[in-house]
C-alpha cells in the first residue's frame, strides 16, 4: 500500500518514462545479444578461416566422436564457435549432439562399438562447399595384466601386458586414481611418470615394465586406481580448413587395480 504524501489527498505518482526510451533499451539489448551471437558462431566466416578438432575413441563399450570449431589457429588461446543454423554437420549420417564445454561448442555422437573402424564426419556450408573427413581407428587390443582389480605391489617390478602388439606404433600409458583427488599416488620418474596429463609414450611390443619405486603411495597402504592404454591414429587434416587444428582416432583400454605397499 502506497501511502499519500502530508499534505496531498493521494500518493504523488513518478512521471512515466517516454515510451521512445522503452523501445530504445529494448533494440539496444536485442543488438548486443545478435552481436554476441554473430562473434561466436559461423555465419559468414570463410572456410578457410575455421579450424576444426575431430576425435573418435574406441573406449571397448562404444564409438564416441566429438567435433568442434574455432575462428583462427589453435596453438593460441581462441574460444570456439557455434555452427550457423544454415551450415549443417553430420557425424556418421546423423545429425550430432550439441552442448557447451570449457569455452567450446561441442558436437557429438555416440554409437556401440560393433566392430565398425570409421565414422565420416561432414560439413556442409551455406553456400553448398561440402567437406568430408573419414576418422579412421587404430587397431583394437585387450589389456592381459593387471587382471582387473588385482593388487599391485609397488615395491617390485611388474610388467603391463596387452594383445595384440603393434610393433611399429606407440602405445600412451596413464595412471588414474579412482578417489581421492589423484592424491593417494605419485609418479616424479620422468620416463614413468604415468600421472602426467600426456601419460608416458612406449613402444607397442605388448608389454612394459614398471621398476619397483617409481610409483610411490607414502604411508598409504591401498590405492584404487586405473591404468589406460591408447594408440592414436592421426588423420590428414582438410586443406580446406584454417590451419591449427587437428583429427584424430583413439583406441582406448582401461583396467582397475588396487596399488599396495
Amino acid at each position: 500500500m502506497v501511502r499519500p504524501r502530508r499534505g496531498h489527498g493521494r500518493a504523488q505518482r513518478r512521471p512515466a518514462a517516454p515510451r521512445w526510451q522503452g523501445h530504445l533499451a529494448a533494440w539496444l539489448a536485442l543488438s548486443a545479444a545478435c552481436k554476441g551471437d554473430d562473434d561466436r558462431n559461423s555465419c559468414g566466416v570463410p572456410t578457410n578461416e575455421i579450424s576444426i578438432v575431430a576425435t573418435l575413441v574406441d573406449n571397448g563399450l562404444s564409438l564416441r566422436t566429438e567435433v568442434d570449431f574455432a575462428v583462427g589457429d589453435r596453438s593460441t588461446d581462441v574460444d570456439g564457435i557455434s555452427l550457423c543454423s544454415d551450415d549443417e554437420l553430420s557425424i556418421a549420417g546423423e545429425q550430432p549432439n550439441q552442448t557447451e564445454r570449457n569455452e567450446r561448442v561441442i558436437y557429438s555422437h555416440t554409437q556401440p562399438a560393433d566392430g565398425q573402424r570409421s565414422v565420416e564426419v561432414v560439413l556442409t556450408r551455406t553456400d553448398g562447399e561440402r567437406t568430408a573427413v573419414a576418422i579412421e581407428l587404430p587397431e583394437p587390443f585387450d589389456i592381459t595384466a593387471p587382471a582387473p582389480m588385482a593388487k599391485v605391489s609397488r615395491s617390485a617390478d611388474f610388467m603391463l601386458t596387452w594383445a595384440p602388439p603393434a610393433p611399429e606404433g606407440s602405445m600412451r600409458i596413464t595412471l588414474v586414481e579412482e578417489i581421492g583427488n589423484g592424491i593417494c599416488l605419485e609418479t616424479g620418474t620422468a620416463e614413468h611418470d604415468y600421472k602426467d596429463s600426456m601419460g608416458v609414450d612406449v613402444d607397442d611390443d605388448g608389454n612394459w615394465l614398471i621398476p619397483a619405486a617409481v610409483i610411490a603411495g607414502g604411508a598409504r597402504d591401498k590405492c584404487d586406481a586405473q591404468y589406460r592404454f591408447a594408440r592414436y591414429e592421426d588423420v590428414a587434416y582438410p586443406s580446406s580448413f584454417a590451419p591449427g587444428g587437428y583429427i584424430e582416432g583413439r583406441t582406448e583400454r582401461f583396467v582397475a587395480f588396487v596399488s599396495v605397499p
